[in-house]
C-alpha cells in the first residue's frame, strides 16, 4: 500500500471516528437531559391509556382514531409483548404497565430523532461544534423535551419524519438505487403520518427535500415522484384497511363522521394564538400566555398592563421572532441557505394555515417544523456569508432555550409543583367513596395536569381518583357546560358516589393564579358560576379556602339539575352529552 493510500485511510479512519464521538456525545447528553428534567404536560397521554385499557380488557374506546391511527394499535402491541417483563417491575396492573411501556417508546424515539437530527446536518455543516450545539438545543427545546417523556404519538411521529428525511438527503446527490431509496423513505414518512395526522403538512417540503436541497435536476426528481406516490399510497391504504376492516365503515358519511370526531370538540383558532404558541413550542413561557390573553382582552377581573409583560416573558418572545428574521436574513446570502430557506418556506406554509384555524397556542403544532427549523439554524451558522451579529442573535436564543427550559422543567421543581397540588385534595380523599367525582372550574386547574400528566403518583395510582372540569374554553362543549354538570352529577349519584365541586365557583371574580381570562371563553363568564351554584343546596366544604364543597344529593338539587338538563333535550341528545362531556371533562385514573 502506498503511503498517500495508507494517509487517507488513516484520515478517513480518524474522521469517522470523531464523527462517531459526536454522535455519541449527543446522545448522552440527551441521556442527561432525560435523567434531570421531566414532562410537565403529558397531553392526550391519559387518553391513550384509556384506549389501550378498554381494549385489553375487550371494551372499545377509540383505539382508532383518525389522528393517531396506529399509535395506540402500537402502544398495546408493545404492552402484549412487553408485560411478563414490565410486570416483574410494576406488579400486575394493566394501567401502569401500559404507562411504562408508552414512556419507553417516546424516549427511544427521542433517541431516534436526535440521532437522525444529527445525520441530517451533518450533510449539510462539517463544523462539529456547530452541529453539536445545533443538536443539543434541539434536544432541549420546549416541545421535544416536554414531549420525549411522555406517552405521546408526537415524538414517535417526528423520529420517523426525520429518519426518513436522513435517507433521502443521502441518496440525493449519489447514484445508489432511487427504488429502494423511495420505498423506505415514503414508509417511513407514511409511518409518521400513520403516528400523528398533521405530519402530512410536512410531507410536500418533506419529499421534495432532494430538490430543494440539492437543485432540479432528472434523478432526483424520480426520487421525489417516487417517494410522494409511496408514502401517499401507504397512507391510503392504512387509512383504507382500519376504515373499512376494523370499523366496516361503508359510507362518505360515516368516515367524515370518525375523521370529525378528531378534534375532540375543539373551537380554537386565531392568528395571536399561532404566535404565542410558535414561540412556546421551542421555548418555555409558563403561564406567561395567560397574561397575554388578559392584557389583550382586557380581563376586568385581573388586569395586565404592557409594563407587567414587559417584566414577564415578553422578551422570549421579541427574541424568538428576531430568530426567525436571522435566519431569514441569514439564509438568503447563501446558495445554500437560499435552498434551505425555500425549504423551510414549503414546510411551513401549511403547517401555519393549519395552527392558525386549528389549536395554533398547542405547542405540539410546530413539531412538523423542527426538522427544517434546525437545518436553518445550522446553515446559517456554519456560512461564511452570514453576518456576525445574526450568528449572535442565533447563539442567544440557543442559549435561553437550553437555560430555560432545564430549569423550567427540573425533576426537583416538578416534584414540589406535584406535593403542593396533591396536598390540596387530601382532605377530599379521606371522605372519599367510590364512584365519586371531583370537578374543578376549568381544565386549566393545576389538579387536571396533576392527574393527567403524574401517573406515577400515588393518588394517581390508587385507582379511584376521577378528576374532571365544569368548562373546557374552546371546545363546542363550553357553553353546555351547566346540561354537563347535570348530566355528571345526576349519573354520579345514581352510582352511589359523590360530587364535589371547587370551592372557586363560589367566588365572585377569579384570583390571578387561577388561570382564568375573562373573555377567552366568550360564551361562559366567571360570575355564571356562582349564579348557578347559589341556587344549589350545598354540603360541607373541607380543604379550607381553597377546597372543595359536597353537593349533596337532596330533593331540591334533584330537581334543580333536572331543570338544567333542560326539558328541550330529547333522551338521545341527553345521552349525547353524558358520553361527550364523560369523555372530554372526566378522567379516571385507574391502576
Amino acid at each position: 500500500m502506498s503511503f498517500a493510500a495508507a494517509t487517507n485511510e488513516s484520515g478517513a479512519s480518524t474522521t469517522r471516528f470523531s464523527t462517531g464521538r459526536t454522535y455519541w456525545s449527543a446522545l448522552a447528553i440527551y441521556v442527561l437531559a432525560t435523567l434531570i428534567t421531566n414532562a410537565h404536560f403529558m397531553a392526550d397521554t391519559a387518553d391513550y391509556l384509556d384506549s389501550i385499557v378498554s381494549y385489553t380488557g375487550g371494551r372499545y374506546y377509540d383505539f382508532w382514531e383518525f389522528g393517531h391511527l396506529f399509535f395506540r394499535p402500537l402502544g398495546w402491541l408493545l404492552y402484549v409483548a412487553l408485560n411478563p417483563l414490565t410486570s416483574l417491575i410494576l406488579g400486575e396492573g394493566v394501567r401502569i404497565n401500559v404507562t411504562l411501556v408508552l414512556l419507553a417508546l417516546n424516549w427511544c424515539a427521542g433517541l431516534l430523532s436526535v440521532w437522525a437530527l444529527y445525520g441530517l446536518l451533518s450533510r449539510f455543516c462539517k463544523i462539529k461544534w456547530v452541529t453539536s450545539l445545533v443538536a443539543v438545543t434541539f434536544i432541549f427545546s420546549h416541545g421535544f423535551l416536554n414531549f420525549a417523556q411522555t406517552g405521546s404519538s408526537y415524538i414517535p411521529g417526528l423520529s420517523l419524519l426525520l429518519l426518513g428525511l436522513l435517507l433521502l438527503v443521502r441518496r440525493a446527490d449519489s447514484d445508489r438505487n432511487d427504488i429502494s431509496t423511495a420505498l423506505l423513505a415514503g414508509l417511513t414518512f407514511a409511518a409518521a403520518v400513520w403516528m400523528w395526522f398533521p405530519y402530512a403538512l410536512a410531507m410536500p417540503a418533506a419529499v421534495t427535500a432532494p430538490l430543494c436541497l440539492f437543485g432540479f435536476d432528472r434523478r432526483r426528481w424520480r426520487l421525489s415522484i417516487a417517494t410522494a406516490l409511496v408514502t401517499i399510497s401507504f397512507i391510503l391504504l392504512a387509512y383504507v384497511v382500519v376504515v373499512m376492516g376494523a370499523l366496516g365503515i361503508r359510507s362518505f358519511t360515516g368516515f367524515m363522521a370518525w375523521m370529525t370526531a378528531a378534534s375532540h370538540d375543539t373551537d380554537i383558532k386565531g392568528i395571536t394564538r399561532m404566535v404565542f404558541g410558535f414561540a412556546r413550542s421551542f421555548i418555555y413561557m409558563g403561564n406567561d400566555g395567560m397574561l397575554f390573553k388578559r392584557y389583550l382582552l382586557g380581563d376586568p377581573f385581573n388586569q395586565v398592563t404592557l409594563l407587567d409583560l414587559l417584566r414577564l416573558s415578553l422578551w422570549k418572545l421579541a427574541l424568538f421572532y428576531l430568530l426567525l428574521g436571522a435566519l431569514f436574513v441569514g439564509l438568503i446570502r447563501s446558495s445554500v441557505g437560499r435552498r434551505v430557506l425555500g425549504f423551510l418556506i414549503i414546510n411551513s406554509v401549511p403547517v401555519i394555515l393549519f395552527a392558525i384555524s386549528f389549536d395554533g397556542g398547542a405547542i405540539e403544532r410546530y413539531l412538523p417544523l423542527y426538522p427544517a427549523i434546525f437545518l436553518a439554524l445550522t446553515v446559517c451558522l456554519c456560512s461564511e456569508r452570514s453576518w456576525m451579529v445574526l450568528k449572535y442573535v442565533i447563539l442567544a436564543f440557543m442559549a435561553a432555550v437550553i437555560v430555560t427550559n432545564t430549569i423550567a422543567m427540573a425533576k426537583p421543581l416538578l416534584d414540589r409543583r406535584q406535593e403542593i397540588t396533591a396536598s390540596r385534595i387530601s382532605d377530599v380523599l379521606q371522605r372519599w367513596k367510590p364512584e365519586s367525582r371531583l370537578l374543578t372550574v376549568t381544565w386549566q386547574d393545576e389538579l387536571i395536569n396533576f392527574s393527567r400528566s403524574f401517573p406515577f403518583h400515588p393518588l394517581n395510582q390508587a385507582g379511584n381518583l376521577r378528576i374532571g372540569a365544569l368548562v373546557t374554553p374552546g371546545t363546542t362543549l363550553a357553553a353546555d357546560w351547566r346540561k354537563g354538570f347535570a348530566s355528571q352529577t345526576l349519573e354520579t349519584w345514581n352510582r352511589g358516589g359523590d360530587m364535589w365541586v371547587s370551592r372557586r365557583v363560589l367566588t365572585p371574580r377569579p384570583r390571578p393564579e387561577w388561570n382564568w381570562a375573562e373573555g377567552d371563553e366568550k360564551r361562559v363568564s366567571w360570575p355564571d358560576f356562582h349564579s348557578f351554584f347559589s341556587q344549589m343546596e350545598l354540603g360541607e366544604s373541607v380543604g379550607g379556602e381553597d377546597g372543595f364543597i359536597l353537593v349533596p344529593p337532596s330533593p331540591k338539587n334533584r330537581q334543580f339539575l333536572e331543570q338544567a338538563m333542560g326539558n328541550q333535550v330529547k333522551a338521545p341528545q341527553t345521552a349525547g352529552l353524558k358520553r361527550n362531556f364523560s369523555k372530554y371533562h372526566d378522567l379516571k385514573v385507574r391502576a
